[in-house]
């Protein structure tokens, strides 16, 4: 091989142009870049990029419509308003802390409101079932005077069941607690010349079988003609409705032991005003044509928020008058509520509820 001239190994068999193009590559700081291809940039990083584009544009459209919704939205459909509304009254009603001019302006307030049914806080139970505070002498006088000015208003003690000032709620699986509590509903109906109980069982979970039996048993306790009621949970769909809020199934099983349910729709965690709206007009929808399964006679109050500032699960912004009345107008034109079983609606709560959130109800609400 040799004697043929062909050199083998040898530096100069090696490409001289190729070598020359490498040594003007080199940067200045003696690092080699990398050869740039022809083909563009690889897929995969122009998909993030449209992916991060998107997830920025659809965050934006949230934004506005957070913000633009309360202000160009107005409650569609018509009103529902059959003269059954609902008041919830703070305590010191009960506790006697108003005067006389108070309880006849309270008067007029329920007649402009077309209110059916007043709710008076008499506060809470112990963990044995008994009221904390009991004001007969006060209620007594409070009752009186209201059915002599308003005679055609329901006025129910609203009773809390829930952890107070420290206090354990008293447990429903517990029947001796039950039965306390049983007692005290007569007793407020009796001593206190109320027309009956609104229990708001804030610890009831969907499906609980002892607030069925507390209702029953109330029911058997009060006098005829006296009225059983219940706040309630809103309905939520089935994803939620694992962590919290009431199905049909259990709207229609309380329904069958009562006389109203009034559900609660604030403190819902929709904290977006359009999802608020959609979860109202679903209450009015679902809740309706469940209870006129379990009891056509039942009736459903949708409770409307006029309070700012609360808990994690309430923004204003979101949760307020005029987006709930939008929900509750648009649920009753859905051909698929059961209009026959809905009552009213009953705003949370007197102290609260400003002079515009009056001229709201009147606006949207309140039949000439």
């Amino acid at each position: 091989m040799r004697g043929a001239g062909i050199r083998v190994g040898g530096r100069g068999d090696l490409p001289r142009r190729p070598c020359a193009l490498r040594r003007r590559q080199v940067t200045l700081n003696g690092v080699q870049p990398t050869p740039q291809s022809d083909a563009g940039p690889p897929k995969s990083g122009r998909r993030r990029r449209l992916l991060a584009a998107g997830a920025l544009l659809a965050l934006l459209l949230v934004l506005a419509d957070d913000q633009l919704y309360p202000v160009l939205a107005r409650p569609g459909g018509g009103t529902g308003n059959r003269g059954e509304n609902g008041l919830w009254l703070s305590y010191r009603w009960y506790f006697g802390q108003h005067s006389a001019a108070d309880v006849d302006a309270l008067a007029r307030r329920l007649r402009d409101a077309q209110c059916g049914f007043a709710y008076f806080h008499v506060r809470h139970v112990d963990r044995d079932g008994r009221l904390v505070y009991r004001y007969p002498a006060e209620a007594q006088r409070l009752t009186r005077t209201l059915r002599r000015l308003v005679p055609g208003v329901k006025l129910l003690a609203w009773v809390y069941d829930a952890r107070q000032e420290g206090q354990v709620a008293a447990s429903l699986m517990d029947a001796h607690a039950r039965g306390q509590m049983v007692s005290e509903a007569a007793w407020l109906v009796r001593d206190c010349g109320f027309d009956g109980v609104q229990w708001d069982i804030e610890t009831c979970g969907n499906g609980d079988p002892d607030q069925l039996s507390l209702l029953r048993e109330t029911r058997a306790a009060l006098p005829v003609g006296a009225l059983v009621a219940t706040c309630a949970f809103p309905w939520y769909p089935r994803p939620v409705r694992a962590l919290h809020g009431w199905d049909a199934r259990y709207f229609a099983d309380v329904a069958a032991v009562c006389d109203q349910i009034a559900v609660m729709a604030y403190d819902t965690g929709a904290t977006l005003p359009r999802l608020y709206v959609g979860l109202t007009r679903r209450n009015v929808v679902e809740v309706t044509r469940a209870v006129a399964r379990g009891n056509p006679r039942c009736r459903v109050t949708i409770g409307l928020p006029t309070y700012g500032r609360a808990g994690r699960s309430h923004r204003a912004h979101a949760e307020n008058l005029l987006l709930g009345l939008k929900g509750v107008r648009e649920g009753l034109a859905d051909p698929r509520t059961e209009a026959s079983t809905f009552g009213g609606i009953a705003l949370f709560n007197d102290e609260t509820t400003t002079t515009d959130d009056w001229q709201t109800f009147r606006r949207w609400w309140r039949m000439p």
